[in-house]
Formats: C-alpha cells, sequence, structure tokens
C-alpha cells in the first residue's frame, strides 16, 4: 500500500542525557504534580538515571561515523540539568553534528548561555507558553516570566554578532492561553529567532480533535508516521521507543537497548523497527496498540510555507507551526537545522491543508 523506506541510519538522534526534570508544569505528561503521586509516577522516573560521559562520547561518535548529522538533546526531560549536558554540547560540536534542544530556560545564567555561543551550538528552543505571569503560573507552575525574558534575552545579547545558537520560544497551545498567541508573536518577534507553535498532546494518543479549530471530518486519510522512518528516540538508560510518543508512556515498549544490543545502528536495523515498519506500509498501524488511535502521524506530511510581511511560516501538521522572523533567518538553513519538516519530497504524504485555527 505504502513504500517508505529507512535509511540505515537515523536522520535524526533525540537523545535523552537524564531523565529528569527541575520543573513541575501542570500540563507535562511526565513530571506534572499528579504525575508524580507515588501511585501514578512511573518506575523509569522514580529513579534518576544519568548518561555518563563515555555513553554520551559512544552515541554520538557512532552519529558522526554514520554519517547523521542532527541532534536533538532532550526527550521527556529537561537536559540543562543533565550531568553531561555541556560535555554533549562540545562533543556534538566537534563531531561536526547539528544540535538542538528544548529548555524551561531556568538556567541560562552567563556561564550557560557563553558556553553554547563559544562553541557554536545550533539551535535552542524555550518553552514559555505565555505573556502573562498568571498564565504562566498555570502553564509552568511558576510566575516568573520576567526572568524568562531575561534569560531569553540574555542569550540573544551574549550571542552578539555571531551566527549561533538559533533562538526559538514555544508557546504550547491551552485553553487558558489561546487567545495571548499574537501578543506572544507581536512580543517575541523583535526579540527571537522563531516562534514555534504547537498543539498540546494528550496523554497516551494524541487526539487531534483537542487542537483550536480542528475537526474530525477534516483529517486526511491516514499515512504512514514519519517517527519510526527518521527518528530514533533513546532514554537515559540506553532504551530506544519507537517515537516521541511511546517514549512517554510510563510503560514504554523497547525496540533495544544500544548499550546492550549493539549500537543505534544495530537496534534502528532491528526486528522490533522492521516489523512496525511493515505494519504502516501496509495500513496496518492498528495492529499496533499504541498507533492505534494515535493522531500524530499528521506530522508526517510536507511541510506548508507562507510568507507575510514578517515572517516565513512553516507548518507539516496542525501540531507544529513555525513563525521564523524574516529579518532573522542569517542563521537557518533548511537542509541541516530540521525542525520536524516531515518527509521531504516523498510522493505520497504531499501537503495538508490547514486545519487548525493556529496553522497557515
Amino acid at each position: 500500500m505504502f513504500d517508505y523506506s529507512a535509511s540505515q541510519f537515523p536522520d535524526i538522534v533525540r537523545l535523552e542525557l537524564t531523565n529528569t526534570c527541575n520543573m513541575q508544569c501542570p500540563h507535562c505528561r511526565h513530571h506534572a504534580p499528579d504525575k508524580k503521586l507515588p501511585e501514578n509516577y512511573p518506575e523509569y522516573y522514580k529513579n534518576q538515571t544519568h548518561m555518563t560521559e563515555n555513553q554520551v562520547a559512544s552515541i554520538l561518535d557512532e552519529i558522526r561515523d554514520n554519517g547523521s548529522k542532527n541532534v536533538t538533546l532532550n526527550v521527556a526531560n529537561e537536559p540543562t540539568v543533565a550531568p553531561t549536558f555541556k560535555f554533549a554540547v562540545e562533543r556534538l560540536k566537534a563531531n561536526g553534528l547539528v544540535g538542538t534542544f528544548n529548555t524551561n530556560g531556568l538556567k541560562l545564567n552567563d556561564e550557560f548561555c557563553q558556553h553554547l555561543v563559544d562553541y557554536d551550538f545550533d539551535s535552542v528552543n524555550i518553552s514559555i507558553d505565555a505573556t502573562k505571569p498568571e498564565t504562566l503560573k498555570k502553564a509552568r507552575g511558576i510566575t516568573a516570566l520576567d526572568k524568562l525574558v531575561r534569560n531569553v534575552e540574555r542569550l540573544i545579547k551574549i550571542r552578539g554578532e555571531k551566527m549561533f545558537p538559533r533562538v526559538g520560544v514555544t508557546f504550547v497551545i491551552m485553553p487558558y492561553n489561546e487567545d495571548e498567541v499574537w501578543d506572544f508573536i507581536n512580543f517575541w518577534k523583535t526579540r527571537a529567532d522563531v516562534i514555534r507553535f504547537t498543539g498540546y498532546i494528550t496523554d497516551g494518543k494524541p487526539d487531534a480533535t483537542v487542537l483550536p479549530g480542528v475537526e474530525k471530518h477534516e483529517i486526511p486519510p491516514r499515512i504512514p508516521c514519519k517517527q519510526i522512518f527518521k527518528d530514533i528516540v533513546i532514554r537515559a538508560n540506553g532504551d530506544v521507543t519507537p517515537c516521541v510518543i511511546t517514549a512517554e508512556s510510563p510503560h514504554y515498549h523497547s525496540m533495544g537497548n544500544i548499550f546492550g544490543d549493539g549500537g543505534i545502528k544495530a537496534v534502528w536495523n532491528g526486528p522490533e523497527f522492521k516489523k512496525w515498519r511493515e505494519a504502516h506500509n501496509t495500513g496496518c498501524w492498528n495492529g499496533i496498540s499504541y498507533c492505534k488511535g494515535c493522531d500524530y502521524w499528521l506530522d508526517s506530511f510536507n511541510v506548508k510555507e507562507k510568507v507575510s510581511d514578517d515572517f516565513i511560516i512553516r507548518s507539516p501538521s496542525p501540531y507544529t507551526v513555525f513563525y521564523n522572523v524574516k529579518d532573522k533567518m542569517f542563521n537557518w538553513d533548511k537542509n541541516s537545522l530540521i525542525e520536524r519538516q516531515g518527509f521531504g519530497d516523498h510522493q505520497d504524504s504531499g501537503k495538508m491543508s490547514s486545519i487548525s485555527s493556529y496553522d497557515i
């Protein structure tokens, strides 16, 4: 039915340096206060796990040796609290790789920002989700909006005339903050390089109909999910999960362990991934419990693009929209700085029409 295929090595490696976080955001699917109750908190998170420098080096060296480039230094965690974070930044750039990560921004002090600038780290996205302290309290459990703004501005100031890192701010759209979208855009377009909006992903099974403006009848016919053909997700203990959604399941499925099963390439080409890819290519995704009822495959379409007076707006799906500030495109390369850019030009994917109220 479909003929998607995976390269011998993943295009994007998502690497969880630690399974911990220094916040308890109310909408977090992992570390929210209600999720951390003893009866709810998964065993995986109850025990802190940090990758060692040797483990990080072995992963980044294998990526380099296999011609891949793109590395995201987080999964379901706060990467800046990892003991090996600075080491990972240094090794990643020494290997000629392209790096990005999402952060809550609390640790972006002078020393941290200078480190990122000194090593020409490619991309940093700071999650903010609000234009008012009271809204930030609902989103992040804190009211220190001024501090987050100062930290982002600090990183931009320390970068100065240098090209990197590309600095983005992220806004997860929820019922309590959706009326702040345009205030957020207007505030950050004079500061950040890119503004990213993401739709809230419901626990366990992403449901696109919870996104603003999405109606079930507007969702196009299903196609295979790019996650199992393009991205690999490596947890702090070395386990590989099929995608970023299954990585967040309390009892996640492991496709193998890179520390015990021969490394990234061995697991990526192993029997578990082959079985899942075959199921998707034959349209049998409902035979996989994680995939049945999941709408995150909508991120697998080609990217739509629209140019406005201020932005180059790009979106592969109602889950993700990037507002790239037009006069701050000097540090963006669509061929190497991948931002969930779908299947590329695969003829079967096509472009999905706008079905969300904040899509383009």
